[in-house]
């Protein structure tokens, strides 16, 4: 019984006992899998056989579409997937994205510019598709510098940057060498004039050994000293690739030099060297030691020295181990105080190591013809390669010329060039004429009064007109005298000796009048005597007549 008052029934299920069937072998005929269906044929598949049916294109027509497709999950007939989230997240949660910008750094710049409050450069914008960017002379603005310098990061054709004569403070030479660390493209950088300082050098060289493109590097007119040429021989130091450098006009001392010379012992790269315009004759040791160190190098082809007041054997025996480099091309070591024959000696000694040597200026030293015969003298050796030697403000001799004249003639010689200063022997100075300065002496007495002038080239006309070739000078003296014109004795000796006259039989000088008045005709050819009037005929006298008609006789000596 239940809780309920209610007997519950319950049925017991008995397990059937499955009787045995035997098997029973069914025919083929009525093998279930031999059955099949076979179905009409599609009427529109047969047109299509045919060629009587198209079933279009296959789209379905928006007027079989019963629901929207953004009302239900998925379309009736086409299955759309889900849209993920378009980014809504990412804007509102995440950083913003970096912009990106083509390689050239056209873009980049402007964008810089205008984040920067700076001018864009025209020129430069135009130059990142080019390979070099001129800017000399420009007045760039210092602070616009680093908008240049980080457009240069993806550049990949802009070699060559010429910020010549424009004034750059700390902050443009510190971009300027953090754009070397990263740079891989740039290969020229021209800092000329540009009076970047010691300091502003600190901040340029830091990026130098970082750098591995960087091959030509102009600091000259950049005010560096000692100090600033101490921080470029720490970059060279520490395995700077940079091969043209150019530090003239920098006021740098001999010290200098010595710590340039320390750094190429550990990294002797340097190609192209120039040193000129500087102090270098103080503490002349320091180019001793950087002179004998570059004769060491394999590269190094330029060097220039001049205007250093360099002078003295110790410097010249110093020049004389830079032509041991084998690769030498060009040496100057014009404007310069070498001088004496010993030095010209050392200068020329080795003339014929460098085969490959162009130009030796050695203009402008005060040497003499002695020692500009050492130099010829040597240059006429078919061992020695030298194509053009310059020897400007050296005063040579007529030998000199003689021996470069045949030296040309030879065939290996036909095309060497060489400059040389005053040719001593060769032309002489040409002496002023006496008869000129003594006739324009004669000329200012003449005409020195004001009230009674007196034209001397006519005075010896007349004189010619009378038929006076010759005069002593006594009788000259006379003639002018009466013409108003009075000459002193040593004047008229004068005239006597530049116009020679046969001597008289006591020895007086004479004056050739014929010979003064052909060279007062040269002189003075306007001057003339005015043409001489004919002479006017005499008058016939006309008789006188009486009272009666009788002509009058002369009275003669009577009574009254």
């Amino acid at each position: 019984m239940s809780s309920s008052g209610f007997a519950e029934t319950v049925e017991v299920l008995e397990p059937k006992v499955q009787e045995s069937v035997e098997s029973v072998e069914v025919s083929m005929s009525e093998w279930s899998s031999l059955v099949m269906d076979i179905e009409p044929p599609n009427p529109k598949r047969v047109l299509y056989e045919e060629g009587l049916y198209d079933p279009g294109s296959g789209e379905i027509c928006a007027a079989y579409v019963a629901l929207s497709d953004s009302a239900v999950f998925r379309h009736a007939y086409y299955s759309y997937p889900c849209v993920s989230d378009p980014g809504i997240s990412d804007a509102l949660l995440g950083p913003a994205p970096k912009p990106f910008y083509p390689d050239d750094g056209q873009e980049l710049y402007l964008t810089l510019c205008k984040q920067m409050n700076q001018t864009p450069v025209r020129i430069f914008h135009r130059a990142l598709l080019g390979t070099k960017a001129d800017l000399s002379y420009y007045c760039v603005n210092p602070y616009g510098i680093q908008a240049m310098t980080k457009s240069l990061v993806d550049n990949k054709t802009l070699t060559s940057i010429d910020l010549t004569d424009n004034f750059l403070n700390d902050d443009a030479c510190f971009h300027l060498g953090d754009m070397l660390t990263t740079n891989t493209i740039l290969t020229e950088l021209n800092l000329a004039g540009c009076r970047i300082g010691p300091s502003g050098a600190l901040r340029l060289c830091a990026g130098l050994p970082n750098n591995k493109a960087l091959m030509v590097l102009n600091l000259s007119r950049n005010q560096l000293g000692d100090a600033g040429t101490d921080h470029l021989s720490q970059a060279i130091f520490s395995k700077s690739v940079v091969r043209e450098v150019n530090l003239s006009s920098n006021s740098i001392s001999g010290k200098s030099a010595q710590t340039l010379s320390e750094a190429l012992e550990w990294n002797n790269q340097i190609t192209h060297l120039d040193l000129s315009r500087n102090l270098l004759y103080s503490f002349p040791s320091g180019l001793c030691n950087l002179l004998i160190v570059l004769s060491n190098s394999q590269l190094l082809k330029y060097i220039n020295i001049s205007w250093n007041s360099l002078s003295g054997t110790k410097l010249s025996g110093a020049i004389k181990q830079i032509f041991m480099a084998k690769n030498l091309q060009h040496l100057d070591i014009s404007n310069n105080r070498l001088s004496n024959t010993e030095v010209a000696m050392d200068l020329t000694v080795f003339m014929a190591n460098p085969k490959k040597m162009v130009t030796y200026n050695v203009s402008y030293n005060p040497m003499k013809w002695m020692e500009a015969m050492l130099f010829i003298n040597k240059l006429q050796s078919k061992f020695v390669k030298i194509q053009k030697l310059y020897m400007d403000g050296i005063t040579v001799n007529v030998e000199f010329i003689n021996i470069l004249n045949a030296m040309k003639l030879l065939p290996n010689k036909q095309n060497v060039e060489v400059t040389y200063g005053y040719v001593e022997g060769l032309h002489k100075a040409a002496s002023p004429d006496p008869r000129e300065t003594t006739l324009n002496r004669v000329e200012f007495i003449c005409k020195k009064h004001k009230k009674h002038k007196v034209d001397i080239a006519l005075v010896i006309y007349q004189l010619l007109k009378e038929g006076k070739d010759i005069l002593d000078t006594k009788e000259f003296t006379d003639a002018l005298k009466l013409a108003g014109v009075s000459l002193d004795e040593g004047l008229t000796s004068e005239l006597a000796s530049i116009f020679p006259g046969p001597i008289s039989k006591k020895g007086a000088k004479r004056i050739n009048i014929t010979q003064m008045g052909e060279y007062i005709k040269r002189k003075w050819p306007e001057r003339k005597l005015p043409p001489t009037p004919p002479p006017e005929p005499e008058p016939i006298p006309v008789p006188q007549k009486g009272k009666k008609g009788q002509e009058v006789k002369g009275k003669g000596k009577g009574k009254k």
